[in-house]
C-alpha cells in the first residue's frame, strides 16, 4: 500500500464521524445544530423548510393526529410530522429570514446596504480579506445558501428516501440474496441518483444554459461517488462506508485490496481541512462540470453527444462556480492556505482517477461475458 499525505498507512476498517452531542427534537435522529430555533437533523431541517410555508398543501394525518415521529417513522405521515416541527419550538419566520440564512453561512448578518457602504471590492484575488463576508457579494451569499439547501432538500432527502426501497442493511433476507450482482448495482444506483437529484436542480437555477446540458456531463456523475460519499459521512447522514454490510459482495467483485483503497481515499477528503459545510458541495458542481472527467469508461453504446465538444455555456457557468469556490475558500481559509488545499484536492482527485482505472479493469476483465458491465450500463441516472 502506498504511503504520503494522501495514502495514510493505517488500517482502515471503517471511517466515522462524531456524533454530536445533541438528537434532534423532532424524530430523535442525530442533530446537526440549531434549525429555525430548534435542534434538528438535515432530513426535518429541510422538510420544515419545505412544508411550514406550503399553503397550496394542507396534511391530514389519517390516525387521530397521534403518530410518533420517530427515525424511522418520519415519514409516514407529514401531518403529525409537522406539527411536532412546531410544538418543538421551530418558526417558520426565520425561514425566509436574512439573518438566518447568514447565520448558517457565515456566522454573520449580512445585508444589502452592508455591501453598499464597502470600499470598491478588489479584483485581485490574492488581495481578497481572509474571513472578510464583504468580499462575497450579497447575491454570492445567496447562492451559497441555495446550494446547501438544494443539496439537503434532492441530494440529502432523495438518499434518505431511498432507504425504504433500498436499505442499508438487508441482513433479514436470505444470504443468498445478499450477494447477488443486484445488490451491488441497487446500492450504486442509490448514489447515484441521490448525487444526480443535487445536479439536476443545480442545471435547473442556472440560467446561463440554452439547452439541458445534463446529456453532456451525466457520465461524471459516477467518478464524484467518493466525493460525495465524503461529504454525506462528515454530514452525518451516513455512518458507514456504503459497502459496510454488503463487504463480502464488494470484495468478491472488486478484491480487499481495491476496497480498502477507496476507504482510504473517502477518508482522506477528511483530512484536507476541518469540515466546512459550503466547500465540497461547489467543488462536485465545478468537477461535474468538466469536460471528460470520466474519459475511462468504456460503454457498450455511444451517443453523438460522447464526441460532440461541450457547449460554451457549461464552461461558461464552470467559471463561475470556480470564481466563488475561490473567493469562498479565501474568505475562509486566507490566501495561501487556500492555494495549499486546492493543490492538495486536486491531488486527490487525481489519484481517484487510478482507482476508477482499476476499477473499471476489474468490471471489464471479470468472467462473466460483460453481464457486470451491461448492468453498470443501464443503471443510468
Amino acid at each position: 500500500m502506498e504511503n504520503g499525505p494522501l495514502h495514510p498507512s493505517n488500517t482502515i476498517a471503517r471511517c466515522m464521524t462524531m456524533d454530536s452531542p445533541a438528537l434532534c427534537v423532532v424524530c430523535g435522529a442525530t442533530a446537526i445544530g440549531r434549525n429555525f430555533d430548534a435542534y434538528t437533523c438535515l432530513s426535518c431541517k429541510a422538510f420544515f423548510r419545505r412544508n411550514a410555508y406550503n399553503e397550496h398543501l394542507r396534511y391530514t394525518c389519517r390516525v387521530l393526529s397521534k403518530c410518533e415521529i420517530t427515525i424511522t417513522t418520519r415519514r409516514h405521515c407529514s401531518a403529525c410530522r409537522l406539527n411536532k416541527c412546531f410544538q418543538r419550538g421551530m418558526k417558520k419566520e426565520l425561514i425566509r429570514s436574512l439573518t438566518a440564512i447568514n447565520r448558517a453561512t457565515s456566522g454573520m448578518i449580512i445585508s444589502r446596504q452592508f455591501y453598499e457602504r464597502q470600499k470598491p471590492k478588489l479584483t485581485t484575488m490574492d488581495l481578497l480579506s481572509t474571513h472578510d463576508p464583504s468580499a462575497l457579494s450579497f447575491d454570492d451569499w445567496t447562492l451559497i445558501t441555495n446550494i446547501r439547501n438544494v443539496y439537503e432538500d434532492y441530494c440529502i432527502e432523495s438518499f434518505l428516501a431511498s432507504h425504504e426501497t433500498i436499505p442499508l442493511i438487508i441482513t433479514t433476507q436470505p444470504y443468498r440474496s445478499r450477494i447477488k450482482l443486484q445488490r451491488l448495482i441497487d446500492l450504486r444506483g442509490k448514489y447515484l441518483y441521490a448525487l444526480a437529484s443535487f445536479i439536476k436542480r443545480i442545471l435547473q437555477y442556472d440560467h446561463r444554459f440554452v439547452e439541458n446540458p445534463y446529456e453532456y456531463i451525466k457520465d461524471n456523475i459516477r467518478t464524484l461517488l467518493s466525493l460525495n460519499t465524503s461529504e454525506l459521512m462528515q454530514s452525518n447522514v451516513l455512518e458507514y462506508f456504503p459497502w459496510e454490510h454488503d463487504r463480502f459482495l464488494f470484495e468478491s467483485v472488486f478484491t480487499e485490496h481495491l476496497i480498502h483503497r477507496l476507504e482510504i481515499h473517502i477518508c482522506t477528503y477528511q483530512t484536507l481541512l476541518p469540515y466546512d459545510p459550503v466547500i465540497q458541495k461547489i467543488f462536485l458542481i465545478i468537477l461535474v462540470l468538466t469536460y471528460d472527467i470520466s474519459p475511462l469508461i468504456k460503454k457498450v453504446q455511444y451517443s453523438s453527444n460522447d464526441f460532440n465538444p461541450y457547449p460554451k455555456d457549461i464552461f461558461l457557468s464552470q467559471n463561475y462556480y470556480l470564481t466563488l469556490l475561490w473567493k469562498y475558500v479565501i474568505y475562509r481559509l486566507g490566501y495561501y492556505q487556500s492555494i495549499l488545499y486546492s493543490v492538495r484536492f486536486i491531488q486527490h482527485i487525481l489519484h481517484r482517477q487510478l482507482i476508477e482505472a482499476d476499477l473499471t479493469d476489474v468490471i471489464l476483465n471479470r468472467d462473466d461475458h460483460g453481464h457486470l458491465a451491461r448492468l453498470m450500463e443501464t443503471k443510468s441516472v
